[in-house]
């Protein structure tokens, strides 16, 4: 018997050497190659035309694709997000959808998909939230209250220009033009194509350390006072990288936007936040969570 199994591989060998002959000879059997790159003009041609075909305000779905990829068709996360609108190979197939990275396949499938969001939640920027953290945890949010990922908080806010508490209070989106003095076509050509590899927002490692030095309930109210704070301390705080970010708080459904200075360590935080003391600033270290 041992000598029958050495034959069976083998034969095994020889067979898939003979198949790596065949496809490198006949290029009937190699792997489909992908689609060609679209160009610009050709991704905002199929925003339009999908937009319009779905009832998709064109501007938000134009957003929301370069949220996504920056118009990459063949952009992967690191998650397993795919193509042009970031399909998750589940979704792409409940949505019937047999090539993400195909962009003239994916648009439409992608304003499909929105379209039937909107419908099952009410507005554009529950539709959007929806898209990026999955029906079922938006339900959840809206039933039983909690919190949504800051990932898609954020991402909803880029979109929209407005909260998720917003949408979830019925409000939906406002007008907004990707740019008021140009038609939508020419202003979505503005928008270049990045080849990049999507990287997700909450798969952003922070530095562990923070020292806090404002904070407020209003995103432009925290940018207001980071703006504030680097015109009165110029020396210390243009040598360093703020970062604006949403925190859990007790205070208050919304949490709060923290600006903070990074530091890899805790020394180094404590020598930056004494710095701001000496110059008459305030600040705090923090563990970055």
């Amino acid at each position: 018997m041992y000598w029958f199994r050495q034959l069976g591989i083998v034969a095994a060998l020889l067979l898939l050497t003979s198949l790596s002959a065949l496809a490198a000879d006949n290029p009937s059997v190699s792997v489909p190659a992908k689609p060609p790159t679209p160009t610009v003009a050709q991704i905002c041609a199929a925003i339009a035309t999908n937009a319009d075909g779905h009832g998709v305000p064109r501007d938000f779905f134009a957003r929301l694709i370069w949220k996504e990829s920056r118009f990459d068709a063949q952009a992967t996360s690191p998650v397993g997000a795919q193509g042009i609108a970031q399909f998750m190979p589940g979704t792409a197939k409940e949505r019937n959808l047999e090539d993400p990275f195909d962009f003239a396949k994916a648009l439409p499938a992608s304003a499909a998909l929105l379209k039937d969001l909107r419908t099952a939640f009410g507005n554009w920027g529950l539709a959007a939230a929806a898209y990026n953290a999955g029906p079922t945890r938006v339900s959840k949010w809206l039933s039983s209250g909690g919190f949504l990922p800051l990932e898609t908080e954020e991402y909803v806010l880029d979109i929209t220009g407005k909260s998720a508490d917003d949408f979830a209070a019925g409000t939906e989106i406002s007008a907004q033009p990707l740019n008021a003095k140009l038609t939508f076509d020419a202003a979505c050509r503005k928008l270049p194509i990045v080849r990049f590899a999507t990287v997700a927002m909450a798969q952003i490692k922070p530095k562990p350390w923070g020292i806090q030095i404002a904070g407020n309930f209003r995103r432009a109210a925290a940018v207001g006072q980071l703006q504030r704070l680097r015109r009165a301390f110029p020396a210390i705080l243009d040598k360093h990288e703020a970062v604006i970010s949403r925190n859990r708080t007790a205070m208050g459904r919304r949490g709060i936007y923290a600006v903070r200075i990074g530091a890899d360590n805790r020394g180094e935080a404590n020598q930056i936040c004494s710095q701001l003391h000496s110059a008459g600033g305030a600040c705090i270290v923090l563990r970055n969570r």
